[in-house]
């Protein structure tokens, strides 16, 4: 996949919240995603009646905010064993809440060129992103420091390669730095989130994560944790961003205190879980580690919330360091929760029984069920890969904009739609068929006048809309999609066989756009036997119920979107 409108290089900017610090003279501007209150791990234990981890509760009207992290560190899983590195602008490994847990091995300087992770000093404190990120996952327990991370005992390190020019292959080396020692990646940046661009890993961070998937660990695959983007505010959608929209990649998106999608947060058809961030500029930000050895409340954004998937996946980790990372995705859709983030608009029940939401993937990781299923004694490794390709070698490029009663190209009308239905038996019969759905990928070629007018939606056999574009009303570009991958995994679990509907439509009342589809294909990925833990259905149960607000299975049809457009 390429990069977009800008091969060469690419540049990165500070981000807090969304609030964007343009450096000087830099055209293009690659952000961060900015880390949640952790507090002392005693304190928390003896705390417990509410969930300091993340957030004290300041008030009993707020939802109760929970990972369930505490339940895992009573069964004595810390996170031992396992490796993190954060991909970021350098690591203050000397903080003495990071120092103890600090791995060198772990580590390297891709801006300097030199072993020495640590950050560039300056008047701004700029570069305080990564540190801030890595003290989320593996800040010191019981030394009254800044706080507790998610995987207090394991072990952190840090890759500067932010701090300056970005290139593809500074993204390569990053991506694929020490596979066989380094377990999990984190990374909260990414292409620029202002509502317009549309970019993803070059040729080399492609083949980056190809190989750490594939060799990585020992052969079961590096886990790769990326920030899902700040770009709500500007109309941005994260299925433009190349990174989370990977198949390699466990993307997390953010929710508030009070259990809402951020201002901030994007939504896409990629996004697998979400872990708690700040909200509203009166709602509490994230306690952290800071630079000069000094902690901060102040970090913010979906960066808050990839750390912390990143320490969760350690713990699970260390309860089964077996797990490939299919294993660790499959774990993530059937533990994560619905019900705590049940009051937004969006959610819908897929063909599989699995509640997903744009904004929220599958909902809130849940720690504790997530380390349980992983229990090595019960786990069963999900059945191998397979990849059925649909395509249409007889399909002819189709004007997007056109009159129902003549088969000809009308470029004039602008409320054209294409509908494209997309029989397939799912390779059935051959040694790739699939039987049980995990991603689904719509490779397509696209030109347009007007891309962010755009909006594309895929319906599967079972009747599960998915929307892999939105409308972006910044993106006034005339260079469309060139063998872009729209991601989803909304129909997770479900048996692709059928006929599938994808829809391109311009609703803008633009009368000038006009532009054709060229060609396309369907990537079927998932197994030909269902898995084992899929064969029984996902119950889902209260979960964070506060005071009478009790929300069970029973209700959730009729919490759900009743509105026909997907989502």
């Amino acid at each position: 996949r390429g990069w977009g409108e800008n091969r060469e290089l690419r540049w990165k900017s500070g981000r807090e919240g969304g609030k964007r610090e343009y450096i000087t003279g830099m055209s293009h501007i690659l952000g961060k995603r900015s880390a949640v209150s952790v507090h002392n791990a005693q304190r928390a234990k003896e705390q417990s009646s509410f969930f300091r981890f993340n957030y004290t509760r300041t008030s009993s009207s707020l939802p109760k905010l929970d990972l369930h992290v505490i339940p895992v560190w009573q069964k004595g899983i810390t996170g031992k064993g396992v490796v993190i590195t954060v991909l970021d602008d350098g690591l203050e490994w000397n903080h003495t809440d990071i120092y103890s847990n600090y791995d060198p091995a772990a580590s390297y300087d891709f801006n300097d060129n030199d072993p020495d992770p640590f950050p560039r000093y300056d008047s701004t404190n700029e570069n305080k992103h990564g540190t801030r990120c890595a003290g989320e996952i593996a800040m010191r327990a019981d030394n009254n420091k800044c706080g507790v991370g998610v995987a207090y005992n394991s072990k952190v390190g840090g890759i500067r390669m932010l701090d300056g020019i970005v290139t593809d292959a500074i993204e390569a080396s990053s991506i694929g730095f020490n596979p066989e020692h380094v377990d999990i990646y984190s990374a909260s940046w990414g292409p620029n989130d202002d509502g317009k661009t549309v970019e993803g890993p070059g040729r080399l961070a492609q083949k980056a994560f190809e190989y750490g998937i594939q060799k990585g660990r020992g052969g079961k695959g590096s886990i790769f944790v990326w920030a899902s983007g700040n770009g709500g505010r500007q109309g941005d959608n994260c299925d433009c961003d190349g990174y989370t929209d990977s198949i390699y990649t466990i993307s997390i998106s953010s929710a508030s205190q009070q259990g809402l999608s951020p201002w901030y947060a994007e939504k896409c058809s990629s996004t697998l879980a979400t872990a708690y961030s700040s909200g509203d500029y009166t709602d509490q930000r994230i306690t952290s580690a800071d630079l000069h050895n000094e902690c901060t409340q102040t970090h913010t954004g979906t960066s808050a919330s990839a750390p912390l998937a990143a320490g969760i996946f350690a713990l699970a980790l260390e309860q089964n360091p077996d797990l490939t990372w299919r294993d660790l995705q499959h774990i993530v859709v059937w533990t994560s929760e619905f019900d705590p983030l049940a009051n937004n608009p969006g959610w819908k029940r897929n063909g599989a029984g699995l509640m997903v939401n744009s904004r929220f993937g599958f909902g809130l990781l849940n720690a504790k069920a997530l380390v349980d299923l992983a229990d090595p004694a019960t786990w069963k490794h999900v059945p191998e890969k397979k990849q059925c390709i649909v395509r249409d070698d007889s399909f002819q490029p189709r004007c997007v904009k056109f009159y129902s009663c003549c088969s000809i190209c009308l470029e004039l009308k602008a409320t054209g739609e294409i509908t494209i239905e997309i029989p397939t038996k799912a390779c059935a019969g051959q040694e790739n068929a699939v039987r049980s759905l995990e991603h689904v990928q719509v490779e397509a070629s696209i030109e347009y006048t007007r891309r962010g007018d755009l909006h594309i939606t895929l319906t599967s056999p079972a009747g599960t809309s998915t929307v892999l574009l939105a409308e972006r009303e910044r993106d006034t570009s005339s260079n469309g999609f060139r063998n872009w991958d729209f991601m989803s995994v909304h129909t997770w679990g479900e048996d692709p066989a059928g006929t599938w509907t994808l829809k391109i439509t311009d609703t803008s009342g633009r009368m000038e756009n006009k532009g054709r589809i060229l060609n396309w294909k369907l990537i079927l990925h998932g197994t030909s036997e269902k898995p084992e833990h899929m064969k029984k259905p996902r119950v889902y149960i209260p979960y964070n119920a506060v005071q009478n607000d009790r929300r069970g299975v029973e209700h959730m049809d009729d919490m759900m979107e009743v509105s026909a457009s997907p989502t």
